[in-house]
């Protein structure tokens, strides 16, 4: 039998996806789907970059409310976890006291293992990013036109182009990759950022996560993109992996997960190599760029985006801090 998961549904506004996926990120939760009626009006304006492919259904999210959409186990975890995010509703309904933050109400359902993939498809289209690439869900047709087309099934895994926090690692990887890189994806998800990065020109891609059905989903898409070859993914955690240095190295991670593992990330490194970090909320900046410079980096470029940041840096090997 599948396993059973919850499927809840906080219905908000455009201005109040900061604030709640600040929050639910503060009670642990990370893998977030969000639709929301700007991302309408944004695609159609260009904000995204030229497209000239518009999909009938694309039409249906002009008019929807602004959802915010996660999954928990059906279990007493997930109970809990429920509680957690309905006081926490409680909470910053009271804080919005002009409402700008949508009702901020939340509803229930369940689903099982074998349908996760088809309650998560109804919200996905092709979606271009930065200036070249364009994510296309395997089960949509979509003309990529001078884009290059990086088809996904996230499935159960994190990662789909969607979010401001994968969306902001894939546009600094198609300025950072040099052909002939070699790249670790830290937290590998369905494994988009090393397939991007492959697409992109690099010579080889690392992926490690501790979800093994990241990874299952992660060596799935490489086959889809034709990148397996070129391509490893292991469930690990970093402390695992064997000392070898790479050009560039990504993690989208929480800023607590990123804390922990910046002790370890410089090791995997080249010198004057390049760290992209995602997932980081706002106001956990100054934390990350602390321990930034106690380990040895230079900013390259910093980018927000509806309270998420992503941070390119430079580490130089040889300087003393």
């Amino acid at each position: 039998m599948g396993r059973a998961w919850t499927k809840i549904d906080i219905f908000t506004s455009s201005e109040g996806v900061e604030p709640l996926s600040s929050a639910l990120s503060d009670l642990g939760h990370h893998s977030l789907s969000i639709v929301d009626a700007a991302d309408f009006e944004n695609l159609m304006d260009g904000k995204y970059g030229a497209w000239d492919y518009t999909d009938p259904e694309l039409l249906k999210l002009r008019d929807a409310e602004t959802t915010v959409t996660l999954y928990l186990s059906e279990d007493a975890q997930g109970h809990e976890s429920l509680k957690a995010i309905q006081e926490m509703l409680s909470q910053l309904k009271a804080t919005d006291l002009t409402r700008s933050f949508g009702r901020l109400d939340c509803s229930t359902s369940s689903i099982k293992d074998e349908n996760w993939a088809e309650s998560w498809k109804e919200s996905y289209e092709p979606i271009p990013i930065g200036e070249k690439l364009i994510v296309c869900p395997t089960w949509i047709e979509c003309d990529p036109g001078r884009r290059i087309m990086l088809r996904i099934d996230p499935g159960m895994a994190f990662g789909t182009g969607y979010n401001e926090t994968t969306r902001m690692c894939l546009e600094a990887l198609e300025k950072m990759v040099v052909e002939g890189n070699s790249v670790l994806d830290i937290g590998c998800g369905s494994g988009i950022l090393s397939i991007a990065a492959l697409l992109f020109g690099a010579n080889s891609a690392f992926g490690i996560d501790i979800d093994e059905i990241a990874i299952k989903t992660a060596k799935e898409n490489a086959d889809i993109n034709g990148v397996s070859t070129q391509s490893k993914f292991t469930c690990c955690t970093l402390t695992d992996v064997e000392n070898e240095t790479h050009d560039i190295v990504c993690a989208n991670l929480s800023a607590d997960v990123i804390l922990s593992l910046m002790p370890e990330i410089p090791r995997f490194l080249k010198n004057e190599g390049v760290l992209i970090l995602s997932g980081i909320i706002k106001n956990r900046e100054q934390d990350i760029l602390n321990a930034l410079l106690d380990v040895g980096f230079s900013i390259l470029k910093h980018k927000e985006e509806n309270g998420w940041l992503c941070i390119v840096l430079n580490i130089f090997k040889g300087n003393n801090h």
